[in-house]
Parts: C-alpha cells; sequence; structure tokens
C-alpha cells in the first residue's frame, strides 16, 4: 500500500496502491451521497463493485448509470460528478500514467470519451483485481499490472467489435439473442430466422462479436443473474431456472467460470458491502 492523499477520507478512499505507471484505489461511499464536480489527472477506469451511481460529465449529453459490475472509462481531465443511490457503492478506481496509454489507436479510441462497458469478462477481471489488490507478497504489484493490462485488452477489442457495423441479417440474430437469451436457443432457430445457413452465421457471429452464439447466451444470463443477486431475494435456484439454466448445478458452474465466484458468493459479498454502509 501506499501513502494515501491527505483528503482520502473526504472521497471514501481506504486504501491504495501505485505501480509502474498505474495506481488502484478502493472507495467506499455512503446512500444517496453525491460527489461534487472534479476530475481526474489520469485516464481512468471505475469498476463497481456493489452498489450504484449515476454520471454526468462536461462533454457527454447523457447520463451514466453505473450499475454492479459495470466499469467506466474516463480520459485525462475529464470534469464529471456522481449521485450514489440508495445502497450506496464500493468501487475500485484504476488511474492509468499517460505512458501507459501509447498502444495506438484501439487505446485512443477506448478513452476518446467516456463509455460504459459492461461483460461478464470485464466483471470476472475487475473482481480478480479486487481480490489481488488485497493481496500482499512479493508478485501482487505484477499480478496487478498484468490484470489491469489485461482489462485494457478486453476492452478495447469489445468496443472494436460493437463499433464496426455488422450486415443487417447478423444484426438482427444479435438483436434475437438479446432478445431471447432466457428462452431454450438453437443455432438452427436462429439461423431460420434471419435466413442464413447456420454454419454461415456460426461463423460470421465468432468473426463479428469474438463468441460464438452459445457463449453470448450464458454471457447475457450471467450478467442477468448478477444484477438479479444484487436487487432480489429469489433463490439461486429460482434465478437458474428463470434465465434458462438447467438447475443450481447448472448456474453455479457457469456463473463461477465466467464470474470468478459461485453465485452464493457473489450475492453475500454484495450484502455485506450493503451492511458495512447501512453501520449493521
Amino acid at each position: 500500500m501506499y501513502g494515501l492523499p491527505a483528503n482520502a477520507s473526504e472521497w471514501g478512499i481506504s486504501a491504495g496502491r501505485s505501480f509502474d505507471g498505474f495506481s488502484v484505489k478502493r472507495f467506499t461511499q455512503p446512500p444517496c451521497r453525491r460527489l461534487p464536480w472534479h476530475e481526474h489527472e489520469a485516464a481512468s477506469i471505475c469498476f463497481v463493485v456493489s452498489g450504484s451511481y449515476t454520471e454526468r460529465t462536461r462533454s457527454w449529453e447523457s447520463d451514466l448509470e453505473c450499475g454492479p459490475q459495470a466499469m467506466v472509462f474516463k480520459p485525462a481531465g475529464e470534469r464529471h460528478s456522481d449521485d450514489f443511490g440508495r445502497f450506496g457503492g464500493t468501487c475500485l478506481l484504476i488511474e492509468i500514467g499517460s505512458a501507459k496509454l501509447n498502444g495506438g489507436a484501439p487505446l485512443d479510441n477506448l478513452f476518446a470519451q467516456p463509455r460504459l462497458l459492461q461483460s461478464a469478462k470485464l466483471s470476472g477481471l475487475g473482481h480478480a483485481l479486487g481480490r489481488e489488490f488485497r493481496t500482499e507478497d512479493a508478485c501482487a504489484a505484477l499480478a496487478l499490472e498484468g490484470l489491469v493490462l489485461e482489462i485494457l485488452a478486453e476492452a478495447a477489442r469489445g468496443l472494436g467489435a460493437a463499433t464496426r457495423r455488422p450486415p443487417t441479417w447478423l444484426a438482427r440474430a444479435h438483436e434475437l439473442i438479446r432478445e431471447s437469451y432466457r428462452d431454450p436457443l438453437s443455432l438452427a432457430a436462429v439461423a431460420r430466422e434471419v435466413g442464413i445457413h447456420p454454419s454461415h452465421l456460426a461463423r460470421g457471429y465468432r468473426k463479428h462479436f469474438r463468441q460464438s452464439i452459445g457463449e453470448a447466451v450464458r454471457t447475457l444470463r450471467v450478467e442477468r443473474a448478477a444484477r438479479e443477486l444484487v436487487t432480489s431475494s429469489a433463490s439461486l435456484t429460482e434465478i437458474g431456472i428463470r434465465l434458462g439454466f438447467f438447475d443450481q448445478s447448472h448456474f453455479c458452474r457457469v456463473f463461477r467460470r465466467q464470474t470468478g465466484l459461485t453465485p452464493a458468493q457473489f450475492r453475500s459479498a454484495a450484502q455485506q458491502k450493503t451492511r458495512a454502509l447501512n453501520g449493521d
């Protein structure tokens, strides 16, 4: 750990580390807290561990609704303010020195404007960063740097895929999957709906979105499950069955593979954060 700034408590910062052009800080805000307009000297990534907040920026017309497991990317010097919701929030703030962003177009595009990205892969990397952040040994800095670089690569790749315009049939297939991910879906059924041969659909989807249709469905189910675990009291079995998993065992296995935590561990961590914020 390194020395925290004198006003760290005002911003809820409880711990921080710096290493080779990066810094990572953990901060917690109480329910309904509003942070005034401010900026970070370096480009930054904020991973929402638990809770939620709404972010307003000077350069972006619409607000960013930052829920659990979201990652918010901002360029250096971006003025913004934050309103935390009724559960407050706990976040990891990654700040990246300019020398580390000399990666050319992919990173330039990623930090060209404020943006919110969310995926099961990024969520898993964010939680891995949190676990490594709490580890104090000779390899921690190396592990943290590796995870930050992996987050940058995953985000830049995902953004690149999202900004390439897919053909009409592929866009329709993607929309259909996002609408029907809770239902039993087959490659043949999606292909039939969009009028494309299944093998052509499978190749085109993987090439454009960097995952198979089956992987996309699992990712959407896990992302929805993560929200329901935080916001509802439904049992793991109820959530799993409702989202199309075969049973609780299947749900737990897929969820852990994508996030690094079981659903029970994920819910418990969110509840602990909420109790801490409420002073229970």
